[in-house]
């Protein structure tokens, strides 16, 4: 049994989480990546390719926020979206797997805003 006081810390917590909930938003383009309200989509920059073997999808977003706070938001909200950080290189790029996907998230700065680039690798398996 929760005591009085874990009761409130538990009820102040989902409050602030289900706050942060709602200030998430999904790109267009590859529609199950979270995007936050400091990132903004070029909807323009959408390519998709599909073939019998697979999929690939590529979009770019510009964001005002610092890079390693974009890298801090995706490593902690994609995990709840069941992928996990296969590796991280020191050009900003970071890879998530999630059973036959990929995702490659390169952060740069070009001037004062941050250049987010997005490509998701659908691999279907052939039985």
């Amino acid at each position: 049994l929760l005591s009085n006081l874990s009761k409130i810390i538990y009820s102040i917590l989902l409050l602030l989480l289900s706050k942060n909930a709602l200030a998430i938003d999904f790109l267009e383009c590859i529609n199950d990546i979270p995007i936050n309200k400091n990132i903004i989509e070029n909807k323009d920059s959408c390519f998709l390719f599909d073939s019998d073997i697979g999929q690939i999808v590529s979009v770019d977003a510009i964001s005002s926020q610092k890079d390693f706070e974009i890298e801090t938001f995706y490593k902690s909200v994609l995990i709840q979206f069941g992928w996990v950080l296969s590796s991280e290189s020191n050009n900003k790029d970071l890879v998530f797997v999630r059973e036959e996907e990929r995702l490659k998230i390169n952060i740069k700065k070009i001037n004062n805003k941050i250049l987010i680039t997005y490509n998701s690798f659908l691999s279907l398996n052939i039985n």
